[in-house]
């Protein structure tokens, strides 16, 4: 009986002490985890904490200061009527950049498009001659003459045709178009529709700030505005910067519907578009230190600009490019395009 107690009493210890040391295993092994996950965990942190260091270091490059404004219009970007002043000029001289005038007399938007290399010029099929003399070509866009170079070439010479350099001119007298090699060479012959490759075509920088006044030549009305915006979005697409200026039109005489193509063109271009003849109506004037005449206060009570701003229905005097290029450079440092002088 004795025995079988001690028996009892030996099965009951030895059960206590695998429990126990079963409980003792797998707290054990729970430690073992909890150190296992503390490691995972600080592992990821530090690797975490690392990849943020990294990230911290990288530096997001800043982007390229502009170097030079590009002016794209017609006479109101020449200047007509200016006795030498431009927005252009007035640009240059406010922000001390190099700033290019590429405005010609008469051009529409799409004779500048064409001068860009948007919209590029072919030609018929001719030989470049060895010797630098001027060859006949004749100039195709869309299916017929471009009519260019009838007040200027900027922004198309100096030329490629056929990967020859050269000079391209128009002679009214004969009212044809020609086309001189800069050096001497071999003879080339070109193809029919082969592209000439304007000079503006080859020189385009994302970093250019680009100034796009164009449209007053065969202008829009409120039914085909559409076509003049679709047209300057292809040439701002085209050149390849997104740092730009629409200006709009200003004519009321010439343009009547003048009010809502701006209106459009606001609506198109957003914070890029400048309302100049708004501006030139209610602050041209006073900016230029002129006293209203009678002819003035008609004129802006009708919506046009004001006659001692103009020397023509288009075309302004000095005070009125001066304006313009005052509003355009107040503009550029309103969208943050150049640092402070």
């Amino acid at each position: 009986m004795r025995l079988r107690k001690a028996g009892y009493l030996c099965l009951l210890i030895g059960l206590c002490v695998t429990g126990c040391s079963t409980k003792i295993a797998k707290e054990d092994r729970m430690t073992e985890q909890k150190e296992e996950i503390s490691l995972e965990t600080e592992m990821i942190i530090e690797t975490e904490t690392e990849f943020k260091a990294e990230e911290t270091e990288l530096q997001i490059p800043e982007e390229e200061p502009a170097k030079r404004i590009i002016c794209w219009g017609d006479s109101l970007t020449y200047g007509q009527g200016g006795n030498g002043v431009t927005y252009p000029s007035i640009l240059e001289e406010k922000t001390g950049l190099e700033v290019v005038n590429y405005g010609i007399q008469g051009e529409t938007a799409r004779q500048i498009g064409i001068r860009m290399g948007v919209w590029p010029m072919s030609v018929g099929a001719f030989e470049i001659p060895a010797e630098t003399v001027p060859t006949e070509v004749s100039l195709w866009q869309w299916g017929e003459d471009p009519i260019m170079m009838r007040l200027g070439d900027c922004a198309i010479n100096p030329c490629h045709i056929a990967g020859v350099e050269g000079t391209l001119s128009y002679a009214a007298d004969d009212n044809k178009y020609y086309f001189t090699r800069k050096e001497t060479g071999n003879a080339v012959a070109v193809l029919d529709q082969t592209e000439v490759e304007t000079f503006a075509a080859g020189d385009k920088d994302s970093s250019d700030i680009i100034v796009l006044f164009a449209g007053t030549n065969l202008p829009p009305n409120k039914d085909t505005v559409g076509e003049l915006i679709q047209m300057e979005r292809q040439m701002l697409e085209y050149l390849g910067s997104e740092r730009y200026v629409v200006i709009g039109l200003t004519s009321k005489t010439l343009i009547e519907d003048v009010e809502l193509i701006n209106e459009s063109l606001a609506e198109a271009f957003g914070e890029h578009f400048l309302d100049i003849r708004s501006y030139l109506l209610e602050n041209g004037l006073h900016d230029a230190g002129i006293e209203p005449t009678k002819k003035d206060k008609k004129n802006i009570s009708k919506g046009e600009i004001p006659s001692s701003l103009r020397v023509d229905e288009v075309h302004g005097n000095e005070d009125f490019y001066r304006i313009i290029g005052e509003c355009v450079y107040r503009k550029l440092k309103e969208l943050k395009y150049m640092e402070e002088k």
